[in-house]
């Protein structure tokens, strides 16, 4: 019994000297009521019970002039545009079975066609992409006698196409969680005093872990300082400069993130921030100066591998490589609702995970299996192998289900 008492007290010596950190993705919010990817997906190409207001930017309700019988314009175009996107990506990946084309995948081919239209990015193949499509989405760029637009400009539908894809993702994911309590093993984690760091890396764009941990009291480090005229300011040396146990990274942007920029000022005078107040048409800066939200829409990453073209930019440049300084003094990693979609993360996590022999993943899945075939080949491909150098663990689990004792007990019959 003594033998057996001093292994698991240097057990668990080895495992707090070291920190742990959890990478979270769409999955654990699901318990929460957050929509799922599917069910946003169904809303995008619906257009159901959306419409475009006078700022630029799509919401649930009424159309504007509906009192005047005048449906609204926008919504049904983009709506048609998109499904016959829908349609290529559907052919594209009708021998992947199980696989259905998302939001995302419609926000990334969106992208290309904008950015190629524009010249932003050159890509020959998008051309013949374009050419295949037009004839049937001709119509949507012609003036309709019913209409109050003149024709439109293939850009300008693709640009309106990520903005409403955007904004709607926005809006079901804004909304008060219906529990919390499913993330208990995390938090749980963040309040384990034999714990000195934990890194928290997430890819949602929702706020139901800084509620859960909020409302706990956990004080956590999330790169905003203190609010400053209602709005809390992005400065990246808090990660450094302050003196916390636990650090939050959001890698794809927030729901409450926005850039502003004062009324009378440009770009020069452009800051990132969070809103205290739900007005977040009207606050100030740190100066008193009135400003305004930058299109009146949140800084959320979404698309599929677009979105690495925006990790070398602005706030997502600083926060990858917050990821990348933190991550290589991680020896554990707990991975929990994510698909392991993203090409650039994954490659990020291969490279830690190969630094060194004691680096261990923890995966908390119900299905596995089922993860590792929908996998991107990079993660799918090594899976055995990474399992049988005991670099991959599984705790076959919902986070639900998931105690912190749990996830303590799976790391440490790796050490």
């Amino acid at each position: 019994m003594e033998v057996e008492q001093i292994r698991e007290g240097k057990a668990m010596l080895s495992l707090t000297t070291r920190r742990i950190a959890f990478f979270l993705g769409s999955g654990v919010s699901i318990p929460a009521g957050i929509p799922t990817t599917r069910n946003i997906t169904e809303q995008v190409l619906s257009g159901e019970g959306v419409m475009r207001n006078t700022d630029g930017n799509y919401y649930f309700g009424k159309s504007l002039y509906d009192h005047m019988g005048i449906p609204d314009e926008c919504v049904p175009r983009v709506v048609k545009f998109l499904n016959r996107i829908k349609v290529e990506i559907d052919l594209y990946y009708s021998n992947d079975t199980g696989r259905f084309t998302n939001y995302e995948d419609l926000y990334y081919i969106t992208s290309q066609i904008y950015d190629s239209e524009l010249g932003e990015y050159d890509n020959p193949v998008v051309q013949s992409f374009i050419d295949k499509i037009l004839p049937n989405i001709c119509s949507l760029l012609i003036k309709d006698d019913s209409k109050m637009r003149e024709e439109w400009k293939l850009h300008e539908l693709a640009r309106e196409a990520k903005n409403y894809i955007l904004c709607v993702v926005w809006k079901m994911l804004n909304k008060k969680p219906n529990c919390i309590d499913h993330l208990n093993s995390i938090k749980d984690a963040c309040m384990d005093d034999q714990l000195s760091n934990i890194d928290i890396f997430t890819l949602n764009h929702d706020t139901i872990l800084e509620q859960c941990l909020s409302q706990s009291g956990i004080q956590v480090i999330d790169g905003f300082g203190k609010p400053r005229n209602d709005v809390r300011y992005w400065d990246p040396e808090l990660f450094d400069t302050e003196t916390c146990k636990v650090k939050l990274f959001k890698l794809h942007g927030s729901v409450n993130w926005f850039i502003f920029r004062s009324n009378s000022g440009d770009r020069e005078n452009e800051s990132r921030g969070i809103p205290l107040n739900s007005n977040f048409w009207h606050t100030k800066s740190p100066q008193g100066q009135m400003q305004r939200p930058v299109n009146g829409q949140p800084m959320l990453l979404i698309g599929t591998f677009n979105k690495m073209l925006q990790y070398i930019s602005g706030i997502y440049f600083e926060l990858h490589h917050l990821f990348y300084r933190h991550f290589r003094h991680t020896q554990h990693l707990a991975v929990c609702g994510y698909g392991f979609g993203d090409k650039g993360i994954n490659t990020r996590i291969l490279e830690w995970v190969y630094l060194s022999p004691d680096k261990r993943i923890l995966l908390i899945h119900p299905d596995p299996e089922k993860l590792k075939n929908s996998a991107r080949g990079a993660i799918s491909k090594r899976w055995d192998e990474l399992i049988n150098q005991k670099k991959l663990t599984i705790l076959q689990k919902k986070i639900e289900e998931t105690t912190w004792q749990d996830i303590r007990d799976s790391l440490l019959k790796v050490e």
